[in-house]
């Protein structure tokens, strides 16, 4: 452990560089020029000095002093901006600079002890606990070492106690790993250990939010590997300890939670490099992805495709064994583990979504590489990725990627990944590039035909086909218009008046 106290100040160019970050934007200026006007020190704390100091784009401007709340109202009542309260019992105030603009607000905090200097000691971790008085000191204070640990590319606490006052930090550690690709300190680490089961005291709602940042940032694979080398995942996700030991076999050299966690890895290397494994849908795939709620809902369903397993093991009279209903048994956990982390529904319905869907994208490949049940030589995709005309039937991708909605794209990133991760006896590398081509080659099909689609004029709507069938509103319309575009999609009809005889057989044939 480094000494916490008697640390010299970090002087400049630091100091320089973050108050040239600082002075970037005009509001953050004149917020200098009223602190000095008003004679009280006023620091900027936290992830801002980290991340300039690190070069990252910063996130929050968090500020913290004596009367800092006071100062907030001044600015805000100065500069005609809106303030809100956000935390009585540790006075927070919000200025919203520009409503509506990502990252456009200061955040105003009152500090906690009766110096700046203890304040930041007993800050969750040494890193977060680096200041900067924004009237223009020319040093930084720094009294746990942060900077020297940002250097060795370090989380560290200050001290059990300061991981100990909100468990929560224990989870935020291995965020901080995922986001920054740092190490954990050995003795941080060895207190994360013992501490990291009263996560469970702290509310879902917290506990999700750390989840989310955790699951959408670059090393995250690495971050929770990590925390099952220190036996705490489970203190985070109680249903992982489930999976741990559960043997599978087959095209699997791995237990459930080894396959899940390899999974998760794979879904961390399509999401850096998506054209290596879709260089027909590379594009489509990187738009997909710049999203963060859908990078934390892939790797989230990575992880936790196969939670159903346990529950749904089977072993047969010859030794198989099987996991019938593991994906619908997985989704309804997650559904439940979700709800109790507060997820946003985005997230909540489309991790269970994938994580239902996940052995159909797999399904339609094998068996089109079976031949409908016929061995026979392996299948190569042609070339724009477009698979053989009797391989997988365009009618066949396009009701999986309806029924995946709005994560079709997801689903077929998460099946690639699962495949990548089963490396048992029955697998082969030759095979396994196959279906990586046939997972490339179905997305780029059902792109091409959605782009073609936009395009094609549409022979009814909903309501043409209720007047002239003399229909309700209601579910049959919509499954009677998905009928008719898949049958123009196919070629079968072409006009207005072969799409309402194809609604009225459909009519009849139900009756």
């Amino acid at each position: 452990m480094m000494p916490a106290d008697d640390s010299p100040p970090v002087r400049a160019p630091a100091a320089q560089r973050v108050a040239k970050a600082w002075a970037a934007d005009e509001a953050r200026r004149r917020l200098s020029d009223l602190a000095r006007s008003r004679g009280r020190p006023t620091y900027l704390v936290g992830g801002a000095v980290r991340d300039v100091l690190l070069g990252r784009k910063v996130g929050d401007w968090d500020l913290a002093g004596h009367g800092a709340v006071d100062l907030a109202r001044a600015f805000a009542h100065e500069q005609g901006c809106r303030l809100v309260m956000m935390h009585e019992d540790l006075p927070t105030a919000r200025v919203i600079i520009e409503p509506g603009v990502a990252g456009a607000f200061l955040d105003f905090v009152e500090l906690r002890a009766p110096t700046i200097e203890d304040d930041l000691r007993a800050r969750d971790f040494t890193i977060n606990a680096i200041a900067w008085d924004i009237r223009g000191a020319r040093s930084l204070i720094d009294p746990t070492g942060g900077a020297p640990d940002l250097t060795h590319e370090l989380v560290r606490t200050p001290s059990r106690t300061c991981l100990a006052a909100d468990p929560l930090r224990c989870l935020r550690a291995f965020r901080l790993v995922a986001e920054l690709g740092f190490s954990l300190e050995q003795d941080t680490a060895q207190w994360v250990t013992q501490l990291a089961p009263r996560v469970q005291e702290v509310a879902g709602s917290r506990v999700g939010q750390e989840l989310l940042k955790l699951f959408a940032a670059r090393h995250c694979a690495d971050a929770v590997q990590l925390a099952e080398d220190l036996a705490v995942l489970e203190a985070f996700i109680p249903p992982v300890a489930e999976m741990r030991g559960v043997t599978q076999g087959g095209y699997h050299h791995l237990d459930v939670l080894g396959h899940s966690l390899l999974t998760l890895h794979e879904v961390g290397r399509i999401i850096s490099e998506p054209g290596k494994v879709f260089p027909s849908a590379g594009g489509a795939v990187r738009d997909y992805l710049a999203h963060d709620h859908r990078r934390s809902a892939l790797r989230l369903a990575g992880l936790l495709h196969d939670l159903g397993k346990p529950a749904c093991r089977t072993v047969e009279e010859d030794g198989r064994i099987r996991f019938l209903g593991h994906a619908e048994e997985g989704a309804r956990i997650i559904s439940r583990l979700a709800r109790s982390w507060a997820l946003p529904a985005v997230v909540r319905n489309a991790v269970a979504t994938m994580t239902r869907l996940h052995l159909r994208p797999l399904q339609l490949v094998n068996a089109a590489m079976r031949g409908g049940g016929r061995p026979r030589p392996p299948q190569k995709p042609s070339a724009g990725g477009k698979l053989p005309e009797h391989a997988i039937t365009l009618t066949a991708i396009r009701r999986l990627m309806r029924e995946a909605e709005p994560d079709g794209i997801g689903l077929m990133l998460l099946a690639a990944a699962d495949r990548s991760a089963c490396r048992g006896p029955s697998s082969d590398f030759a095979h396994r590039r196959q279906v990586m081509e046939m997972l490339d080659g179905m997305l780029t099909r059902y792109l091409t035909w959605q782009r073609e689609q936009r395009r094609a004029p549409r022979l009814l709507d909903g309501d043409e086909l209720m007047a002239e069938l003399s229909l309700e509103p209601g579910p049959l319309v919509g499954q009677l218009l998905d009928a008719i575009a898949e049958a123009q999609a196919d070629g079968h009809i072409s006009t207005r008046e072969q799409a309402l005889d194809l609604a009225r057989r459909a009519l009849a044939g139900g009756e």
